[in-house]
C-alpha cells in the first residue's frame, strides 16, 4: 500500500533535517549484495515487485533496511524461494500455510 510509505515519509519530515537529508540517505540497492550476473537472471518485473515488497515490509512492520541484509532473513527468503520451486504451480498454496505459528517456533526451540 503506497499510503503507508507516504505516511512514513510525512512522519520523518519533522525530524532533524541535517541527519535525515536525502543526500545522506542510503539507497535501497545499498542493502543488496547481488552481482550484475545474478541481476541479469531475475526478470525486471520480478525484481521490481520484490523491491517494492521489501520496502512495504520494512515500512509496515517498522523495521530497518538492515534487516534485509541479516543472515537470518536471507536464510528465510532462500527457504521460502526453495519451497516455491518444489511446490507445483498447479497447487494453490496460501503463503500463510508456509509460515509457522509463533507457538510452534517457541516449542521447537525450548526442547
Amino acid at each position: 500500500d503506497p499510503g503507508c510509505i507516504l505516511a512514513h515519509s510525512r512522519s520523518c519530515e519533522g525530524k532533524n533535517k541535517e541527519s535525515n537529508s536525502f543526500d545522506q540517505q542510503r539507497k535501497l540497492n545499498h542493502y543488496y549484495n547481488s552481482t550484475l550476473k545474478s541481476k541479469n537472471l531475475v526478470p525486471k518485473p520480478v525484481n521490481n515487485a520484490i523491491s517494492l515488497s521489501c520496502v512495504e515490509f520494512v515500512v509496515e512492520d517498522g523495521r530497518t533496511f538492515h534487516l534485509l541484509q541479516g543472515s537470518g532473513f536471507v536464510s528465510l527468503a532462500k527457504q521460502l524461494f526453495d519451497a516455491g520451486k518444489l511446490i507445483s504451480s498447479s497447487i494453490d498454496v496460501d503463503v500463510q500455510d508456509l509460515l509457522p505459528d509463533p507457538t510452534a517456533v517457541t516449542n521447537f526451540y525450548s526442547i
